[in-house]
């Protein structure tokens, strides 16, 4: 084979594996990607432990559990975009005694998968579908690999793919390093790309044959040059050398599987490895597209109220009710009285002969635009017949964001038509931070409101302990004295659980409370790696207790100011101001916090250690629901950097996102990971009850706890707070607008 340049090589090693980012905006002329079923080893669509050119249907959330006495592999696998599959991996195997830890035996290794179909299938001709994916891209690199892949549909029942994989999918087999030789992994801190490894050192082929034997079984063979080197100890050097490298060499390349498919939802699967060894794998997969309701089981709106002819009532079509000082009273209790009912707040209203505005706070729907339209619904019914204008803003915590502006008649033409049609006539604008004539209605103000209920708090993906957990009772208020100014706390007392309190290092509890200090070694804050030492309380705890006011100076910009406990570890001030208009995919932000380090045990107790933080924001809203953020600024820990965001929203309120932080602390002062990073996903209770809640389930996702990169965590940020409201978020879930 000839050789190729040097700057060649670099070229195709950097152009392949950044086409994986630029391939977001697809080409729209592209057919449907090819969907797979079968999910292999490494949690995305693939054979056994081969990947595959197939992807998961778009928004397919899915977890994979997998055992032989070779690994055991638990995996979280998002289809972020239809061509683009995103796989999150914790890993277990044996190792030998002190080669990672003076404590364990095994390893528990984190890991990353990229995989983008760049091409289609031509099911009339002889074109395959084809994917290029980064396997373990980062870190410790104890699985990565790089690989083409193509896949072609023989029959219904029969698919084939074939490919070349570099890494290791070439430990065995190799037909040589057209793009030079492969780097080791650096392993001493971990956490980066290791871009000096893709698609370097020797190449080898796979092929993989899939037959679906009936709707329920699948039968699966592959040739793989993945003959795990490490694990058997055929290789010499292995990442880290930790490697126990006691398992028995498999016999030959070919492996087999049979998989069952368990309901729509669910596989169960088990292959034989190399002739000698055999394995179990669990599989799940979601899509938020189909919800188990997907029309929802709330119950049906009140239907709208045309009105009547003019001569059945002329003094409510003349505008003369509108004198009587009693009649806007009245028909605010009466429409207060309805959206209670349907799970809104009317804040305030104002009315005139031809004109009516409600300032609403939505307490129910995922969607606002479906509280809107209920509210249009209900507006139809009770104000009287000469009010042609109906004005529906809505009110965040007294922070007025978007109003929505229909004519009555519209409304009442076109209640049973698409809702497109209604959002064509309707005009969504800043909402006017004035009250102007607004009244408030009666006995809203002071608002006070609590909840006692169970809670669960987790954590995952611990190289000690995979995962920690905690039960308690917790008790919520909030006590609204005026619109905007709130305050809030809350109460947690454990019950049971694995959490327990734990100090940094390997220092005990007491020890490191004697040493009365918040800085490591290399004399960096500790701002997050300490923070077991906030768990496993036995007597109650105030996580927050906060003052907080918002406020609106104009129709774009919104303000917050927040101080008292504001989480289980800091305490202080927090600001912030943002601009937003409605109708804008741009918003600006600025936020600054003086906080102090708060106490272990006492709650209203605080250490030494206190910060000035705070960041620059741009959050830009693009197509296909991705938001992006980039957050540049001073850190809990002193340091300085950026964090950049990409979040994909999902028409049913689904929300998979990941972050990366990188600051000026050097790799030795963060420590293991390099830099701060995860995903979060959040995904709306009523997807799956069927009933209408604003309830969240979910959360972040991180590898580690460093102090490098920590951000104060503020609940109710103002681009959180306002955002379901804006036009785009309204005009996103606006087909619920009838329901």
């Amino acid at each position: 084979m000839r050789a190729h340049s040097t700057l060649t090589r670099r070229l195709l090693a950097s152009t392949v594996p950044v086409a994986l980012l630029l391939g977001l905006g697809a080409n729209p002329g592209l057919a449907d990607p090819m969907i797979g079923t079968n999910i292999n080893g490494y949690g995305i669509p693939g054979a056994i432990d081969t990947p595959s050119a197939e992807m998961l249907p778009d928004a397919t959330l899915g977890a994979t559990l997998n055992y032989s006495d070779l690994s055991r592999k638990n995996a979280l696998v998002f289809q972020i975009l239809p061509r683009l599959t995103v796989a999150l991996r914790y890993a277990r195997f044996d190792s030998r005694p002190n080669g990672n830890s003076e404590t364990r035996d095994h390893i528990w290794d984190r890991s990353f998968d990229l995989r983008f179909q760049f091409l289609d299938e031509d099911p009339d001709g002889w074109m395959p579908a084809m994917a290029v994916g980064l396997q373990d891209f980062m870190g410790t690199g104890f699985y990565s690999a790089e690989y083409l892949v193509a896949t072609k549909t023989i029959n219904p029942r029969l698919r084939v793919s074939a490919g070349l994989g570099w890494g290791r999918l070439a430990q065995d087999g190799g037909l040589g390093s057209p793009f030079g030789d492969r780097p080791g992994p650096d392993t001493e801190e971990g956490g980066k790309p290791n871009v000096d490894q893709w698609f370097k050192g020797e190449v080898a082929p796979f092929i993989s044959a899939t037959w679906q034997a009936n709707e329920k079984l699948a039968l699966t063979a592959e040739y793989s040059n993945d003959i795990y080197a490490c694990e058997t100890g055929i290789a010499e050097e292995c990442p880290r050398g930790v490697w126990l490298s006691d398992k028995d060499e498999l016999k030959n390349n070919i492996n087999l599987s049979a998989s069952y498919q368990l309901g729509e939802n669910y596989q169960v699967s088990g292959y034989l490895l190399g002739g000698n060894h055999v394995g179990l794998q669990f599989s799940v997969a979601m899509n938020s597209s189909q919800a188990p309701y997907p029309s929802g089981i709330e119950k049906a709106p009140a239907p709208v109220r045309p009105r009547v002819a003019p001569s059945a009532d002329p003094d409510g079509w003349s505008g003369a009710w509108s004198a009587d000082p009693t009649a806007q009273p009245a028909i605010q209790k009466v429409l207060s009285d309805a959206l209670d009912k349907e799970g809104q707040t009317l804040e305030s209203m104002s009315l005139s002969a031809n004109r009516a505005e409600v300032r609403i706070r939505n307490r129910r729907y995922m969607q606002g635009s479906q509280a809107i339209g209920r509210t249009a619904r209900l507006m139809t019914r009770a104000l009287p017949p000469s009010v042609e204008t109906l004005v529906i803003t809505t009110s965040e915590d007294g922070l007025p964001t978007s109003s929505v502006t229909l004519r009555r008649a519209d409304v009442e033409r076109l209640e049973n038509s698409e809702a497109s049609q209604i959002a064509n006539v309707a005009v969504i604008s800043d909402a006017d931070p004035r009250p102007g004539d607004l009244t408030y209605t009666d006995g809203l103000f002071p608002r006070f409101r609590w909840a006692l209920k169970p809670y669960l708090s987790t954590s995952i993906f611990d190289p000690d302990e995979p995962f920690r957990y905690e039960v308690g009772a917790e008790a919520v208020a909030e006590y609204e004295f005026v619109p905007g100014l709130v305050l809030a706390g809350t109460v947690r007392q454990r019950v049971l659980g694995t959490t327990k309190q734990e100090a940094p290092g390997n220092l005990t509890v007491e020890e490191y409370e004697d040493m009365d200090t918040d800085y490591d070694e290399n004399g960096v804050p500790r701002v997050r790696s300490d923070s077991r030492m906030y768990a496993g309380n036995s007597s109650p705890t105030i996580p927050r207790l906060t003052l907080s006011w918002y406020a609106k100076p104009t129709e774009t910009v919104y303000t917050r100011v927040t101080t008292g406990l504001i989480e289980r570890a800091y305490g202080g001030v927090s600001t912030e101001v943002l601009w937003w208009p409605t109708n804008s995919n741009l918003a600006i932000g600025a936020e600054l916090n003086r906080v102090k380090k708060r106490d272990f045990r006492d709650v209203f107790g605080f250490r030494d250690y206190e910060v000035t933080t705070g960041h620059l924001s741009a959050y830009y809203t693009f197509g296909y629901g991705i938001r992006g953020q980039l957050d540049v600024g001073q850190y809990l820990a002193g340091d300085k950097g950026a964090t950049i965001t990409v979040e994909r929203e999902f028409a049913n309120g689904w929300r998979v996102g990941a972050w990366a932080s990188k600051t000026d602390l050097s790799d030795e002062e963060f420590g293991e990971g390099s830099f701060d990073k995860g995903v979060s996903i959040s995904i709306p209770l009523g997807w799956g009850t069927g009933e209408p809640s604003l309830r969240r389930v979910g959360g972040d996702i991180r590898s580690l706890s460093r102090d490098g990169g920590s951000k104060l965590r503020v609940e109710e940020r103002l681009y959180d707070k306002v955002r379901d409201s804006q036009a785009g978020k309204l005009y996103q879930g606006w087909g619920r607008f009838w329901r």
